[in-house]
């Protein structure tokens, strides 16, 4: 066996995403020693092909997209991999914590949020990049009885380039925010960022955390030693860790926001394909679904495509019949029904009220499509996909109010702790998260 490697820190982060991300930042400036350990590549250009996902292989570089994380009753998970984790893979929607639902849970992030947003870069869409269709949706929706708006997005304006179509697959023009930026100011800073090492468990002595255990993916088994742990590793990884580590009611619980896309077809006015994506629609508390504009770009349109219900075949023939394409998303809050396993399995089902959202939501995009002029025997949905897996070590059961689990200075910082499905890209929730652990954190190390 080859020897383990040992290393020491005040603070070690297991996972990249964008909670590891702020979080080794902000405590490195607290004058803490700090050591993130990502399994993936830190790849700060967060640009890549889809061809890997679309074909089902694992592709490390580029976007980050992980298409190894499906459930046993067959929908994919959408999840992150590499600095910046689901960061690098979103399109920059920006929406605030659900505040009153946190609060429910003991938690008051507000005193936080101002400083999340003005960490990732919270902007307002300008009107140069609201396209015309996009503004087409949202006069046919409110036509409708659908009060769409403009959302704000993590996003700098002034390196942003109105006709790009790579903000799912990345940002090559430094524009889009990532946990990769935070990430590497830390390291800068005098942070340590080991990539390619995997966590297996939590070392802890008499109920106490003292470090991680893990392994390079050349083999080479590590151990880092600490006076805090935090699994910042998504909603799946971190229940793994915990599970491995003795917190047997992790994971008990799997929470998410089934997404899916539809898109009509015009014959003569321009699509999406030179539009932003998700830069308006209506987060509708009361029902639970967040419905959206756009595609971001052909590349995704063609990801669409090969999931699309009806055969790859069929679905390009009839978008080789049209001019254009306009399309929306949308997002519903489920009920958690579901379980993360030690084995590594995944179990995701819905619930009535689930289906009933996405009904609801299918119903609504197709009457605004219609309205537009799409032809309706020819509107087009994807299969539905599972984002933003959370509420595997929520609040009040696995974590308390301070992020702490029961293994005392080992804490979670991420979609993990969520006391229920987010019901909105979550990115902003996490970064707030991360603001208030680093300021727990500040004197107790």
């Amino acid at each position: 066996m080859r020897p383990v490697r040992r290393l020491q820190a005040d603070v070690i982060i297991a996972g990249g995403g964008p909670g590891g991300c702020v979080l080794a930042k902000d405590l490195t400036r607290r004058g803490k020693k700090v050591i993130l350990v990502e399994k993936g590549r830190n790849d700060m250009k967060g640009y890549g092909s889809l061809w890997g996902p679309i074909m089902g292989k694992h592709v490390e570089s580029g976007p980050g997209l992980d298409p190894r994380k499906r459930t046993i009753e067959g929908d994919t998970i959408i999840c992150g991999t590499g600095v910046g984790g689901g960061s690098k893979i979103y399109v920059g929607a920006a929406f605030t914590p659900d505040e009153a639902a946190w609060k429910d849970a003991g938690v008051d992030l507000g005193p936080f949020v101002h400083a999340a947003m003005a960490e990732s870069w919270v902007n307002e869409v300008p009107d140069e990049f609201y396209g015309p269709v996009n503004r087409r949706l949202t006069e046919t929706a409110n036509l409708l009885g659908h009060p769409w708006k403009r959302f704000t997005k993590h996003i700098d304006y002034n390196k942003c380039d109105p006709n790009c179509q790579k903000c799912f697959l990345g940002c090559t023009r430094g524009a889009k925010w990532g946990g990769q930026y935070p990430a590497n100011e830390a390291e800068k800073e005098g942070a340590t960022i080991l990539t390619g090492l995997t966590v297996r468990d939590v070392i802890s002595e008499n109920g106490v955390a003292v470090g991680i255990r893990g392994r390079h993916r050349n083999g080479e088994p590590y151990e880092i030693h600490g006076e805090i742990v935090i699994l910042a590793a998504g909603g799946i990884g971190t229940a793994n860790i915990l599970q491995r580590s003795g917190v047997y009611n992790a994971g008990m619980l799997l929470a998410g926001d089934p997404s899916l896309m539809m898109c009509g077809f015009l014959d003569k006015e321009p699509g999406h394909y030179n539009e932003h994506p998700m830069v308006n629609g209506h987060m509708d508390d009361e029902r639970g679904v967040i419905i959206a504009g756009g595609f971001p770009g052909p590349r995704t349109l063609w990801l669409f495509t090969f999931s699309e219900y009806e055969g790859i075949w069929k679905t390009i023939r009839k978008i080789g019949r049209y001019k254009t394409v306009v399309g929306a998303w949308t997002k519903t809050h489920d009920d958690g029904l579901g379980r993360v396993s030690l084995d590594g399995s995944i179990s995701k089902t819905f619930t009535t009220p689930d289906w009933k959202k996405l009904d609801y939501s299918r119903s609504v995009i197709e009457s605004i499509l219609i309205k537009m002029g799409c032809d309706p025997y020819n509107i087009l949905q994807g299969k539905i996909i599972i984002g933003h897996p959370s509420g595997t070590a929520p609040i009040g059961k696995v974590v308390d109010t301070n992020l702490q689990t029961p293994i005392k200075n080992l804490y979670c910082c991420d979609t993990s702790v969520s006391p229920g499905a987010p019901g909105r890209p979550p990115t902003l929730t996490i970064v707030t998260l991360a603001k208030r652990l680093a300021a727990h954190l500040e004197n107790k190390i």
